[in-house]
């Protein structure tokens, strides 16, 4: 090395030496911080895209009410748990759902949902709703170590995880919470008067709970920055995020890029139109709209082609794949609640229960599916749609096994999962379509009526005459005659062939 046209003397040259050395060993230093940040849970958390999520069925689970892992924490800032009151707390937490992971596992879902874990400041405050200390867990439900415990172990059985947040609204804490301590961060116009009106439904107070103002700086700030912290410190890998139809649009925007990660919208609306205009800010919503027409084609014995008509819509959503799809949830009576059973025999409901889940877990969109529907759960309106888990974790019966099966269906289909969709026939009482994703097709046919019926189904996409294809769900094989395929089916069954074997 040459400087000032003269050779450098060899004290020189070490000098030099030991500054690239310096350099060399800052620039690794460097590398390796990015990489453990890029590398950080919550980081991968970020690489799972909207697409990714297709991947996935997810389970529910209402942390309070499924098991109680850890009786320490029961009782928590004096708000005790007790059981005999169905709005109290009653002790479920983190530990109870690492404690059955692998329940959830063995049942195929490879993603769980969870409702919020913010702190909560009330007797009644189990379901996680009602916001106080955004940044603080509650510690009915564990501490953040135990979170990111729960998170950790959930993905080493390759389950994600979803967690429930809320951004429109804190809980009946008179303007006042650590988070949002000034009466300036909320709305204050009552409670909402008009639904149908808009300008009502983003800035007044749903069912009294403190309305917050995202046209604050403070308020929308601290918003953003509170989402940013929590995916980061907890490495979950999406949201549901709730009251979306309460709070204006543009926020959404900027707190889903604040977010980082998948975010799926609950806007509680059955209106396509109303209900997709959202996922242009969100990355999808829960499909309330499709919600309303399982509830009556599956549970009221509608006809099918209510489906048809549904499916229609779906130029409404910036990608109908990548919606949440539910027969129930904690916001609404449970399936077997409502389902009007079999005309001669109103208690026989678990058939329609199954065609219902059959369709969910084979259509386009995200499998959701509430816990306790496995174990034949029924309550009705809130609370009783709440009930406690805890004891109830039976792997053997009939309802288990099927969603098994159904989860083993959707995972070893790649066209069950984010594959083309093409309606093959539809009448009253009889639905079938086909899904198409690369070299994998799979023929889907639901039989909602009380009785067999024989359906030869035509127009089959990429099957071969004489092809046998392999029922899913029984194993039992059908083969194809031209490009038609003639089905019989018995009352309340469904069938998913698939040409993978």
């Amino acid at each position: 090395m040459q400087g000032n046209g003269f050779p450098l003397r060899p004290d020189q040259r070490r000098g030099w030496s030991r500054f690239y050395t310096y350099i060399s060993l800052f620039l690794v230093a460097v590398i390796i911080a990015v990489a453990l940040v890029t590398l950080s849970p919550a980081r991968l958390a970020r690489a799972h895209t909207a697409t990714d999520w297709t991947s996935r069925s997810i389970y529910f689970i209402m942390t309070d009410r499924f098991s109680d892992g850890d009786t320490s924490n029961d009782n928590y800032g004096g708000f005790n748990s007790n059981t005999s009151d169905p709005t109290a707390w009653h002790g479920g937490d983190f530990q109870g759902i690492i404690n059955h992971l692998d329940y959830i596992k063995n049942m195929g879902f490879t993603a769980i949902w969870i409702t919020p874990v913010v702190m909560q400041h009330d007797d009644h405050a189990y379901h996680g709703y009602w916001g106080y200390d955004f940044y603080s867990i509650d510690g009915h439900l564990g501490t953040m170590s135990d979170l990111q415990q729960l998170v950790s172990q959930a993905h080493s059985r390759n389950i994600w995880v979803m967690l429930d947040v809320v951004a429109n609204h804190t809980g009946y804490y008179n303007y006042n919470t650590p988070t949002f301590p000034d009466y300036v961060d909320y709305h204050h116009n009552g409670n909402i008067t008009d639904y149908n009106n808009q300008w009502d439904v983003e800035n007044e107070d749903v069912a009294g709970l403190n309305d917050l103002d995202q046209s604050n700086s403070y308020t929308r700030s601290t918003l953003l920055s509170n989402i940013n912290w929590l995916v980061n410190t907890t490495g979950v890998d999406g949201l549901r995020v709730d009251t979306v139809k309460h709070v204006p649009k543009d926020f959404w925007g900027a707190y889903a890029q604040s977010a980082g990660t998948f975010t799926m919208g609950e806007v509680f609306n059955g209106d396509p139109a109303y209900v997709g205009d959202y996922t242009h800010y969100l990355d999808a919503v829960l499909d309330y709209p499709m919600y309303y027409t399982i509830h009556d084609v599956f549970g009221q014995n509608q006809s099918m082609q209510n489906i048809h008509n549904r499916y229609s819509s779906d130029y409404q959503y910036r990608d109908p794949l990548t919606n949440g799809l539910f027969i129930d949830n904690h916001d609404v009576d449970r399936f077997l609640c409502d389902a009007s059973g079999n005309p001669s025999a109103t208690w026989d409901k678990w058939p329609q229960l199954e065609m219902a889940l059959s369709f969910t877990f084979s259509s386009r969109g995200i499998p959701i599916m509430y816990y306790g529907t496995e174990q034949g759960f029924s309550g009705c309106a809130d609370p009783a749609n709440r009930e406690d888990m805890f004891n109830s974790f039976s792997t053997t019966g009939t309802l288990y096994n099927y969603i098994a099966k159904l989860n083993y269906a959707r995972n070893s289909n790649p066209a069950l999962q984010n594959g083309t969709q093409l309606e093959k026939w539809v009448d009253d009482t009889f639905y079938s379509f086909e899904r198409e994703e690369g070299s994998n097709d799979v023929l889907v046919a639901i039989n909602n009526s009380w009785g067999s019926r024989t359906v030869t189904i035509p127009n089959l996409d990429n099957f071969s005459n004489g092809q046998t294809l392999h029922d899913e769900l029984t194993g039992t094989a059908y083969t194809l005659s031209g490009n038609s395929i003639t089905l019989t089916l018995n009352s309340h069954q469904a069938v998913e062939l698939t040409n993978r074997y």
